[in-house]
Formats: C-alpha cells, structure tokens, sequence
C-alpha cells in the first residue's frame, strides 16, 4: 500500500517537472487623454483597473511636428501634460506599466485659427489669417457674397503676411470670407460698404426755414435733422427729412442764430445760419410793394404793356433775392438791376405823396359854393398832376429825350407834364 502510494506522489513530480506552470496571461492599463479647451493642453492619464499608476512610462507622438512628442513618466496622481499643438493633428500615447500596457490615438486641436476681415476708410478691405496669434502663410481664402455683385468674390492664398488684400465693392454687399489652412478653418461674415459722395446740407430762409439734405446732388430720404437755437425759436427740435431730402421750418419770431445737423448712413454734417424778423416782414410786405409799384406807374401816365416792367422790378425787389438775405450764401449783386432802383424811388414817392395834402388854390377858399364832392374830385386831379410832375422829373434827361421824338401834339404843354390835358 505504502509502495503504490509512493509510486503516485512520483508520477505527479514527474508530471510537473515535464509541464511547468503556464505562464500568467498579459495585462492592460488604461490611458484616457483629455485636451483642455481654454488652455489647449492635454492631459494623459494612466490606470490599472480605475487606479492610478504612478511612474508609467509614457510616449508620445505626432501625426505632424509637435513639441510634445517625447517620453515621460507619470506623476503621483497617474497624469502627464501635453503642451498645446501649433497645429491641429493626431497624436498617439502608449503608456506601459511593468508587462502591462495600453495605447490610444486622440485628435489635438492646435492653437486657435482665424480670420479677420477689415474695411478702410477709402473702401479696401484687408484679410488676415492668424493661428496663434502668428501670421499664416499659403492658406486659403474664398471671398462669396449673398446680395449684390462684388468683383473680388472667388479664391485667393495668403501672402507671408497672412494677408489677402481685396478692392473696394462698388455697392454695398454682405461677403462670407472663409480660410483654410490643412485641418483648420474659420469664417467671418462682415457688410462692406461702397464708397460714396459726402452728405450736403442746405439752410435757407425764405417765407419759413428750408433745411436740404442730398449727396452727390441726390435727395436724402429719412435724413436725421437736429436744430438747436440761442433764442426763442419753435423749429428746434429732431426731424426726418421726406422723399425730397427736405425739412420745412416756421419763421422766426425774433433775431435768432440755429444750428442744423443731419446725418444719415453714419455720416454728420452741420451748418449755422442766422435767421431775422427783418427778412419775414419784406417778405410779408412784398405784395403791397408791388402793388404800390403799379399805381406809381397809372400816376405817371404809363399806358403800355405792363408785364415786362411789372417783372423787373418784381425780381429786382423779392426780399428773396437780396444780397444780405439770411441763408443765402450764393446770392449774386443785383444792385445794378434794371428798373431796380428807379422802381424803389417810385414806389417811395407814391408813399410820400399819398401823405401829402391838397395843393394850395384847394385851400383858398375860392370854390367854396361848390359841393364837397367836386372839391374831392379837383384835390384828386391836382394830385394826380403834381404826382405826373414829380415822376416826370426824376426821369430827367430819358424824357427830355423821348420828347424829341415825339410828335409835338404829344410833348405836352411844356410845364413838365407829359400827359394832356
């Protein structure tokens, strides 16, 4: 019994000692790398069954050349830190723990790519690609609009400059502007802005305040107009001009000076004008000049067509037209206009004589039986006369010279008068 027993226990030594114990299957560790977005590193992190493991080697490489490729080892808490890409590309990480090892392969942004797009104030418009805050060459930019036409729409590469530099739209249109450069991209949308002919502004006072917003002689639809005061004036305040580019003012009460501001597509353009009462009073007594005008001329026996004469002196008076009218600052001399002053000193005369009395033999007393009425009508035609005597002798030497042409039953009776009697 014994010696079977023995003879088992040397089968098995046998049996063992021919077939060694397998050996222990192989083991993994865990590697997760994680890229932080607002710094750009990247951390790796190295566990065996979700516990860190320190003083894991660590090797890093890079798809393309990246200043983090290398060979570490991990710190108490299982990690290492990678710096931040230049560029954007694959990087793979096999960490080894003793016979253990794990390896994973993770995409890494690299630093930030844009693109800016900028417009100056003569209308060119610059491009420029950056990563990193540094200038990238060779990328590419394609230049689209939504609205309009624009010539430099298409596909351009970036100068050493990280530059593109593109002409001024001739309308104002709304580009996409989008860079590339291997992995990387960014896209801009901006509103460029035709260059145009500066803002006019116009103040004038004729019956009212005319204020004219236009540029390059087109009228300004829904121009803003402000218009302050030193004085007591009712048209200050903030207006929008109409479809005809203009805003319509009362008059002043009084002397005052305004200040008018327009502005319109980001363009401001003022003026100050000084408006008088003096100015709204000629105007307002215009029309009984003119009316004063024509009885001067039926008092100095004028009996040919009107119209001619009646339109000098109605240009030759307009207080619109004068030299010194407020707001006016292209009003030419009309000092010398014809009919101009001959009209004013007719028209002063014809004031004058309504104020003055009868003549004298109305007053005597002489035709005292005669009715009240006759008495008016002699004080009339005597005035009438003395009225034909005064304009024919500020005429002068132009009647003196008419008369020699005249027939002689038409030079009158050589008193002065030109009319019959």
């Amino acid at each position: 019994m014994r010696t079977k027993s023995l003879t088992i226990v040397l089968a098995l030594l046998l049996v063992t000692a021919t077939f060694p114990a397998a050996a222990s299957a192989a083991t993994t560790v865990g590697v997760a790398v994680d890229q932080d977005d607002a710094t750009g590193e990247a951390v790796v992190l190295v566990t065996d069954n979700g516990t860190a493991v320190e003083n894991a080697t660590v090797n890093v490489t890079g798809e393309l050349a990246y200043a983090g490729a290398g060979t570490y080892r991990t710190d108490a808490n299982g990690t290492v830190t990678l710096p931040e890409p230049a560029e954007t590309q694959n990087v793979t990480v096999v960490a080894a723990d003793g016979d253990a090892t794990g390896e994973t392969t993770v995409r890494l942004v690299g630093a930030e790519f844009s693109v800016d797009v900028t417009q100056a104030d003569d209308g060119a418009v610059t491009v420029d690609v950056s990563r990193a805050g540094a200038a990238v060459e060779n990328a590419t930019v394609e230049v689209t609009v939504e609205n309009g036409s624009y010539a430099a729409a298409g596909n351009y590469t970036t100068d050493g400059n990280g530059t593109v530099e593109l002409a001024a739209p001739a309308e104002n249109v709304t580009a996409t502007v989008t860079a590339s450069e291997a992995d990387d991209a960014a896209t801009e949308t901006v509103t460029l802005l035709a260059l145009s002919a500066p803002l006019d502004l116009t103040v004038e006072q004729a019956a009212g305040v005319e204020i004219d917003v236009s540029r390059g002689g087109e009228a300004v639809e829904n121009a803003t107009v402000n218009v302050t005061s030193d004085g007591n004036y009712s048209g200050t305040g903030t207006f929008e001009t109409g479809a005809d580019g203009t805003v319509s003012l009362a008059a002043p009460t009084e002397n005052v000076s305004i200040t008018v501001s327009a502005t319109a597509d980001g363009d401001t353009v003022s003026e100050t004008v000084e408006l008088t009462t003096e100015f709204v009073g000629e105007q307002r007594n215009f029309g009984q000049a003119v009316r004063a005008f024509l009885d001067a001329l039926r008092t100095a026996g004028f009996n040919g067509p009107p119209g001619r004469i009646i339109s000098d002196f109605a240009t030759a008076n307009n207080p619109g037209n004068a030299d010194d009218a407020p707001g006016r600052s292209d009003a030419s001399d009309q000092s010398d206009a014809p009919g101009r002053s001959d009209a004013r000193g007719q028209a002063k005369k014809d004031a004058a004589d309504d104020k003055r009395g009868p003549p004298e033999h109305a007053k005597s007393g002489q035709d005292g039986d005669d009715s009240d009425a006759s008495k008016d009508d002699r004080v009339e035609n005597d005035a009438d006369e003395e009225d034909s005597e005064d304009a024919d002798a500020d005429d002068g030497d132009d009647e003196s010279e008419d008369d020699e042409k005249r027939p002689s039953s038409d030079r009158g009776n050589g008193n002065g008068n030109g009319r019959n009697k």
